[in-house]
């Protein structure tokens, strides 16, 4: 299985949202997400399905499904510039943290 399947299935899974804001997220649509979600076209990118791997590839992880996760571009982004990476679950209740305080996101998809 590519790469892109492995990224859609696990954005069905996840009901295409999230793994980590719990955003709703776009795999194909800018336009209609903008429209349904009442965000800015240029917010858009942010909430676009990236496939994320859980495991990074830098440290051994695969492509393999068990190893993907649907994570918006913004959440996806964030978790690999840190020089340390925390794991799945630690950034996951750091980003619960922050959208709780009304953060993280520049909009917030409804």
């Amino acid at each position: 299985m590519n790469i892109q399947t492995i990224r859609t299935k696990a954005f069905q899974r996840q009901s295409g949202r999230c793994t980590y804001c719990n955003c709703p997220m776009w795999q194909s649509s800018p336009d209609q997400y903008a429209v349904e979600h009442q965000v800015r076209l240029s917010q858009t990118h942010e909430f676009q399905c990236t496939a994320e791997h859980l495991l990074p590839r830098c440290e051994g992880g695969t492509d393999a499904a068990s190893n993907i996760a649907a994570a918006c571009w913004f959440c996806n982004s964030r978790r690999h510039q840190a020089k340390r990476p925390l794991s799945p679950e630690a950034y996951r209740a750091k980003v619960q943290r922050r959208m709780k305080k009304g953060g993280w996101h520049s909009a917030r998809p409804t």
